[in-house]
């Protein structure tokens, strides 16, 4: 009941806090979402708890080396016996264990005491008892914390791969929303000179060309607000509240050098690294299931002490010493056989495994290689386009101006120059936006 109130509590706070921010998410910068997205992000909050899992499940490793007390009251309810008996066991790396029991008995009849001590260590000769067998689950706990927190690391680079991504769509939206309001109101300049020259031709063009970009403009108005909505999602914020971004967009020409990123990334992305993690593991697996014998064999040496028959429960008796070897063989060895071809078979998967990831990593930045060439030039050449149809456009004003051309070829004219601003700034977003993600592919 208590975790009840207290989780109702949290998700009042929770709801509270979310609806004071709602009049406070304007003009946040990159890093600020990001920031926000390392604190609210459900995918990363998921990975956090998955981490703290892979603790418990080392801690739950460790235990099985903790000291155990067991304790037994019984009363024969015939012969008015009360026995007691306590029993402690630890259990040590490397195939040893301990074990000591202690037993009193009370005779209400006789009024006769007894106690009986025993002490055993035993060790696995054959067939496992190694150090690195018994410590397997600890250490196999800890590499998967490793793997864990590579995965948080991972999903952080992601957000900040994945916001930067919204934002320059974002931006382009934002800028060619600019252009398309001033081409509309160029329309209507347009509309308003045809109407005063009287040109029948030149109005209806004119007027044509406002509805066009009307429906323009609310085409990059629904692109805004959608991606809004998933820059949102991305970042652990209610779709409901309203955000507003910062709009500073410095276009700047990155180099890189694809054969050293991809020695970078073998060394540092995650998913390399989880993978050699995943390799240490199957190597353990692969030596313990070698160091199995298929003779079980262990040694067990127990002393004894029990009273001495008297009235009182003292150890003046007898001492007995036990000595015992346990021997379990069962012909063929199938089992080790097939345990160690299993772990043989895992190991080479890893392997293939390694050589796809390395393959599909190569294939990745040289793909994004490319495509930064290519949005770089394509950078360039509209930079020139857009000179040309500025040029372009002053000769067909003056042309229409001095009535040698109908208004049709001179709209067509801005329309080319204002489709060229546009391309530029998605040329440019495009570009920043493949930046972001060869820089996620490497791991930096």
């Amino acid at each position: 009941m208590n975790r009840i109130i207290l989780l109702g509590l949290l998700l009042l706070s929770f709801l509270v806090n979310a609806e004071e921010k709602k009049e406070t998410a304007e003009n946040l910068s990159v890093e600020e979402c990001i920031k926000y997205a390392y604190l609210h992000s459900p995918e990363l909050k998921t990975l956090e708890l998955r981490m703290s899992n892979s603790k418990y499940n080392t801690i739950i490793a460790r235990a099985a080396f903790d000291l155990s007390l067991t304790m037994k009251n019984t009363r024969n309810v015939e012969t008015l016996v009360d026995s007691h008996k306590l029993t402690l066991n630890q259990k040590i790396p490397g195939g040893f264990s301990f074990s000591a029991s202690g037993d009193t008995a009370l005779n209400d009849i006789s009024n006769t005491q007894s106690a009986d001590l025993s002490v055993t260590i035993s060790k696995v000769i054959l067939g496992g008892g190694t150090i690195e067998e018994s410590m397997e689950g600890v250490r196999d706990g800890l590499v998967d914390e490793l793997i864990s927190l590579n995965n948080i690391h991972r999903e952080k680079r992601k957000i900040r791969f994945h916001i930067q991504r919204h934002f320059y769509r974002v931006i382009r939206n934002l800028q060619s929303l600019e252009i398309q309001k001033s081409k509309l109101a160029r329309s209507k300049r347009n509309l308003e000179i045809a109407e005063v020259n009287e040109k029948p031709l030149d109005i209806t063009t004119a007027k044509i060309d406002i509805p066009d970009t009307e429906l323009s403009i609310l085409s990059v108005e629904k692109n805004i607000a959608t991606e809004l909505d998933s820059l949102k999602v991305t970042m652990g914020m209610l779709t409901d509240q309203s955000i507003a971004i910062v709009e500073d967009f410095t276009y700047q020409v990155e180099k890189f050098a694809i054969k050293e990123d991809l020695l970078f990334a073998e060394r540092n992305e995650e998913k390399f690294v989880n993978h050699a993690l995943n390799k240490e593991k199957l190597q353990r697996d692969l030596r313990i299931s070698k160091s199995k014998d298929n003779i079980d064999l262990s040694l067990n040496l127990t002393h004894n002490i029990a009273s001495d028959g008297t009235e009182t429960a003292n150890l003046n008796g007898v001492d007995e010493q036990v000595i015992s070897l346990n021997f379990n063989w069962v012909p063929g060895e199938r089992i080790k056989k097939a345990n160690v071809a299993k772990a043989n078979n895992n190991l080479d998967e890893n392997s293939v495994g390694l050589y796809i990831l390395r393959q599909n990593k190569m294939r990745s930045l040289r793909n994004l290689h490319r495509a930064l060439h290519e949005a770089e030039r394509s950078v360039t050449i509209q930079k020139l386009r857009i000179q040309l149809n500025e040029r372009q456009l002053e000769l067909y004003k003056d042309r229409w101006d001095e009535g040698d051309i109908d208004i049709l070829e001179y709209i067509r004219s801005q329309n080319a120059l204002e489709r060229s601003k546009v391309d530029l700034i998605n040329f440019k977003t495009n570009y920043m936006q493949l930046v972001a993600e060869y820089l996620f592919e490497v791991g930096k």
